[in-house]
């Protein structure tokens, strides 16, 4: 039960004034709906004062003084207890009340533009992660390039051809036939460095720098040298495209992002995550396929070869036949991209 509930019955003698001038008057106060019923003694109603608008003036010879007005010009003066206890239980419920529906209708306006300000941020988490992508210079990617391809060729079974550890990835332009297939694709100023190495994993593997490890098992498999420009010119355009490096990005969200552009290395803990990304990438992502398509068709080279050498690996479907479908060269004669004594000599390469 309420205080209303509880106070709805009860009625005292009271002296109302309609202004400070005015001399007192006999009243009859009783509780209505929520107000204060003021009536005459002959039972004449002479007003309804908000219960929740009332206020305390303090005391007068009289008992309590309440007032409706903000101008303190109607007054209200009353000594039974019954009738203040009740007014102040019942003004406190009310006045509670209102502060509950101020609060909610502050409330609604505060959550839309928390709705408002997440869905902001989840629209600009792309353009975020990009622009600090960007601040993360050359030098810090190809740094973490080399941790990641050290970190993956420490397997007992991965060794570079050529190429002695990490120093000579630092230095390393990439071996010398796989830089003269990729001399074909006219890739311009910024060339990616592909290192020749055997793992076991992808064909190729794409890192946020220059540096590319070119798998010799893909070499091993290869009929041919096209083959191995077909993984040049999709490596070359993810460079151009810094796929990879949106990769990275993505895998360490925005906060490892900020700490790599503050630190400028990437923790040991996340290597793995990251070359798992990578690789599923590589494998499975067609952003570059168009790009490189144009490479090939630069180069006078078919892309149907990579896109069978492709297929072994389990690469989806649907690029294989993008890659297929794209071969400008078809049965037409093209020059290959290594004549045969190279061509052997890139198999041999990492006996």
């Amino acid at each position: 039960m309420t205080a209303l509930d509880q106070y709805q019955r009860l009625e005292a003698v009271a002296l109302w004034r309609s202004s400070p001038d005015e001399d007192p008057r006999e009243v009859v106060v009783s509780f209505g709906n929520a107000t204060l019923t003021l009536m005459s003694m002959e039972e004449e109603p002479w007003g309804h004062w908000s219960l929740a608008a009332l206020e305390e003036l303090g005391s007068d010879e009289h008992g309590l003084v309440l007032t409706p007005d903000p101008d303190c010009q109607e007054t209200l003066s009353l000594d039974d207890r019954d009738m203040i206890s009740a007014i102040r239980a019942v003004r406190g419920d009310a006045q509670r009340e209102i502060v509950e529906r101020r609060r909610i209708k502050l409330l609604a306006p505060a959550l839309l533009f928390l709705v408002v300000l997440i869905g902001a941020v989840l629209l600009a988490r792309q353009p975020i992660a990009t622009f600090l992508m960007q601040r993360v210079d050359d030098v810090t990617w190809e740094r973490v390039a080399i941790a990641l391809a050290t970190d993956r060729m420490q397997a007992d079974d991965a060794r570079f051809c050529r190429v002695s550890g990490t120093a000579g990835l630092r230095t390393s332009r990439g071996h010398p036939l796989l830089l003269r297939i990729h001399g074909r694709l006219d890739p311009g100023s910024t060339a990616i460095r592909p290192v020749l190495a055997r793992f076991d994993g992808p064909p190729v593997l794409s890192l946020p720098g220059a540096l590319v490890l070119l798998n010799a098992n893909a070499v091993d498999l290869s009929d041919q040298p096209e083959q191995i420009a077909g993984l040049l010119a999709l490596a070359q355009a993810r460079y151009d495209l810094k796929l990879d490096r949106q990769v990275v990005t993505q895998t360490l969200g925005l906060i490892g992002t900020v700490r790599l552009a503050a630190s400028e290395v990437l923790p040991r803990a996340r290597h793995d995550d990251v070359l798992e990304a990578l690789i599923s990438a590589g494998l499975r992502d067609p952003q570059a396929d168009s790009a490189a398509l144009r490479l090939l068709t630069a180069a006078q080279l078919p892309s149907l070869p990579v896109s069978l050498l492709l297929n072994e690996y389990g690469a989806p479907r649907a690029r294989i036949e993008t890659l297929q479908a794209g071969d400008s060269i078809g049965p037409a004669v093209y020059t290959p991209a290594l004549d045969d004594a190279d061509w052997l000599r890139l198999k041999a390469a990492c006996d």
